[in-house]
């Protein structure tokens, strides 16, 4: 009993330990990835011809604050021929032909003005299209052409492609955005209020022009009713 109790013990204390079980080695650790920066806007480069596009920047401010101006010359002149023709007919009954004549004549000179003021504004009205057009190319072709009638807005430059940068690379350098000349942005601007005013002021010549034609027969009829009276009295 005892001896196998001997083997017994012999043969556990010839038993290896079990080995440890290892700690589980740590995740490594997501590598940050710097967010895409945003383009920054640089200073406004003055383009080739930024002389030029000043200049009809200007010239077209010119014209369109003259618009008003135009507009009430325009009505001063159709309200002289309307009041001439009244005063031509109430000499008429009067039988006061030089005062018909004085009316008549003064009708005509409005009337002259309205045509001569016509044909200068269309002249204008043309060179300013075709300078802001040609000034509008020297602003390159970022710049959208207004449609007809639209409301000129401010002019916003196409966003810069954004491109995501794959893990564990480094931030792309931020690239600088060219930004638009001010010059061509306030000219867009300037061009949709330039054919918003020659459409104006044109109509408003042509409903001058037609008051005249409805004015004109009061005229001749106040020069023919003292020419009869004259004839009468002979």
């Amino acid at each position: 009993m005892a001896a196998a109790a001997a083997l017994l013990l012999t043969a556990c204390s010839g038993e290896k330990d079990a080995p440890a079980k290892a700690a589980p080695e740590k995740a490594p650790a997501p590598v940050a990835v710097a967010a895409p920066a945003a383009p920054l806007p640089t200073a406004p480069v003055r383009p080739e011809g930024a002389d030029a596009i000043d200049a009809t920047l200007a010239a077209a401010k010119a014209f369109n604050a003259q618009a008003l101006a135009d507009l009430a010359a325009i009505e001063k002149s159709e309200k002289r021929i309307r009041d001439q023709a009244a005063q031509a007919m109430d000499a008429a009954r009067r039988g006061d032909a030089g005062r018909v004549t004085a009316a008549r004549n003064d009708a005509e000179v409005a009337h002259r003005r309205l045509a001569d003021g016509l044909s200068a504004f269309r002249k204008t009205a043309a060179d300013q299209q075709a300078a802001v057009t040609a000034a509008l190319v020297l602003c390159g072709p970022a710049l959208p052409t207004p449609a007809p009638g639209a409301v000129a807005g401010p002019v916003t430059p196409p966003p810069p492609p954004v491109t995501t940068p794959l893990p564990g690379s480094p931030a792309s350098a931020t690239t600088a955005v060219p930004a638009i000349y001010e010059g061509c942005t306030a000219l867009t601007a300037e061009q949709t209020l330039l054919a918003q005013n020659i459409e104006a002021v044109g109509a408003r010549y042509q409903a001058a022009e037609a008051a005249y034609r409805q004015d004109k027969p009061r005229l001749e009829e106040a020069a023919a009713t003292v020419a009869l009276g004259k004839l009468g009295a002979l």
